[in-house]
């Protein structure tokens, strides 16, 4: 019997793998013919940070302001743009020169900067890889971690508007690979270097720390001295692991700055600086669809009803959120709101420290961040929609939130890329990934007998599907073509409308889903 198993599990496997290398072979190709399709600033913006890192020492890196779109990120990132330009400077050197190469695109530079992203996003596939070894025979699963490599969102963000975001949640997924596979202490190393890399993902730490702690520190409570030592000992190799990335990190920049006789503070205090820029405004120039989306259409709203001026609700890269109406929302709201959030749902973490309720914790921690953050980047839901793609097949309920979620990131990731050539693209690719995901997997997921609420619910739900595609024909096809058709009407004239529609439309899915999540995960974890 346990052969029989045995070689049916890896039958399973066989029939996928072959499949599955194919699909990386065709997405890796058509991802170099995208190549010379629209870029937006940050292709400038990472350029940017390959010639201070490769130009300037160490204590500069931080405080260079020559270019506006200066370092922000952690030192790894830092450390890892030092060792794209090593190559980038043999290529063509303009690419790495901090003055001469101000918005420098030149097909060398693009070329090598499509390239680069491609080259790390390795690590994802490599991720995935180990993931797909631990569910061998689930072919659900199996399924939804190639739709990761292949999704609309990563494509359009890291491969034509671009970013490195396959090679964050890489290390992210190996993090999750670690736990799932019983190594605590690289799971916290991978997290910890996570961190170093983009400290955004420090929303999911509350979910970590308590699982490790669980795990790993404190899996019972120690009733005598062995066990007390052995618990001692336990915490001294997880605060090894875990801090040797911080120190790795930071220690670089003190020595230098000691080395050429600077001040270590002021350069650590710059760093702190652009890592925390809490002077931005509340939301991002296009809003992310999440509470304070909905929060600023009210306030539109309202100062329609009093009669007075729309006040801008965004300033984009700096300045402070003015509302017109409704209060103002400060850094430290935000922040209360996330903490009292994630520390809700690690109650359930701590009772029940699984990989699964792992997986369910970290994802709602991120859609926390996203739903009620501070300066919001749209891109940001990726964080929620990916690692929730490894577990989405366990339970139907999970499965429909994963539905609505993931169509609700496809569009609302659309605006990011304008121009028009590259409509048909977006639009293409994310209904074929999107139909072939879902009709896939509804055979395999089976849908329990409903309630009367459930109908009604799921009837909503729908309708909202719907609405959504909709959403996208309107503002990515009609409007476009209806401004060129009559540009002298109010009504096209009114660039920020589809935007808005977009936001506001995709806020009320998102925060369903999160509300959704949220009550599954509270409610039903003994079940789990």
């Amino acid at each position: 019997t346990v052969n029989r198993r045995q070689n049916s599990a890896m039958t399973s496997w066989r029939s996928l793998e072959v499949p599955g290398a194919v699909a990386v072979a065709l997405s890796t190709a058509m991802k170099v013919l995208l190549w010379p399709a629209y870029h937006s600033t940050d292709m400038e913006v990472h350029r940017n940070w390959l010639a201070v890192t490769y130009s300037l020492p160490l204590r500069e890196w931080y405080i260079d302001a020559t270019s506006p779109w200066t370092l922000d990120y952690p030192p790894f990132f830092a450390y890892l743009s030092w060792i794209l330009a090593q190559p980038a400077a043999w290529i063509d050197a303009r690419i790495v020169d901090v003055k001469l190469g101000l918005n420098y695109d030149a097909w060398s530079c693009v070329a090598y900067m499509r390239s680069t992203v491609l080259f790390t996003e390795s690590v994802l596939a490599y991720a995935l890889y180990l993931l797909s070894q631990c569910t061998l025979g689930e072919e659900t699963q199996q399924i939804l971690l190639l739709s990761v490599f292949l999704h609309p969102g990563l494509l359009m963000v890291d491969h034509i508007h671009f970013q490195y975001n396959g090679f964050l949640f890489g290390i992210l997924f190996l993090s999750l690979w670690a736990a799932r596979t019983q190594r605590p202490l690289v799971c916290a190393l991978l997290f910890s270097s996570l961190l170093q890399f983009k400290h955004i993902y420090m929303y999911m730490a509350p979910a970590y720390f308590v699982y490790l702690l669980r795990v790993y520190m404190l899996p019972s409570l120690p009733n005598n001295v062995s066990a007390m030592s052995a618990a001692l000992d336990r915490t001294i190799k997880l605060g090894f692991v875990t801090l040797t990335p911080f120190f790795a990190s930071i220690v670089p920049f003190v020595w230098d700055a000691m080395h050429e006789m600077s001040s270590p503070s002021q350069v650590l205090y710059a760093m702190y600086s652009r890592l925390f820029p809490f002077h931005r405004g509340l939301m991002h120039a296009y809003w992310a669809p999440n509470v304070w989306a909905l929060y600023a259409a009210v306030d539109r709203v309202l100062l329609r009803m009093h009669g007075k001026e729309l006040a801008s609700t965004s300033r984009g890269m700096v300045g402070d959120t003015v509302l017109g109406i409704l209060p103002n929302i400060s850094p430290t709201t935000c922040f209360v709101l996330a903490l009292t959030f994630s520390l809700v749902y690690v109650v359930p973490l701590w009772r029940r420290p699984t990989y699964s309720t792992l997986v369910y914790c970290v994802t709602l921690c991120a859609m926390t961040s996203f739903a009620i953050g501070w300066h919001v980047h749209e891109k940001a839901i990726l964080m929620a929609a990916l690692p929730f793609s490894l577990i989405a097949h366990r339970r139907y309920s999970d499965w429909r939130t994963f539905q609505l979620l993931s169509a609700v990131a496809i569009v609302s990731l659309f605006p990011l890329l304008h121009t028009h050539k590259e409509t048909p693209i977006k639009l293409m690719y994310a209904a074929l990934w999107y139909i072939l995901v879902c009709q896939t997997m509804m055979r395999r997921v089976l849908r329990p007998m409903p309630s009367n609420m459930g109908i009604f619910l799921h009837a909503l739900e729908t309708a909202y599907l719907y609405g959504l595609s909709i959403l996208a024909l309107v503002t990515q096809i009609v409007w476009p073509i209806s401004a060129n058709l009559a540009p002298e009407s109010r009504l096209w004239q009114m660039e920020f409308l589809p935007l808005m529609l977009t936001s506001v439309y995709c806020a009320a899915g998102f925060v369903y889903c999160w509300a959704r999540l949220s009550l599954t995960y509270l409610s039903e974890l003994p079940t789990m």
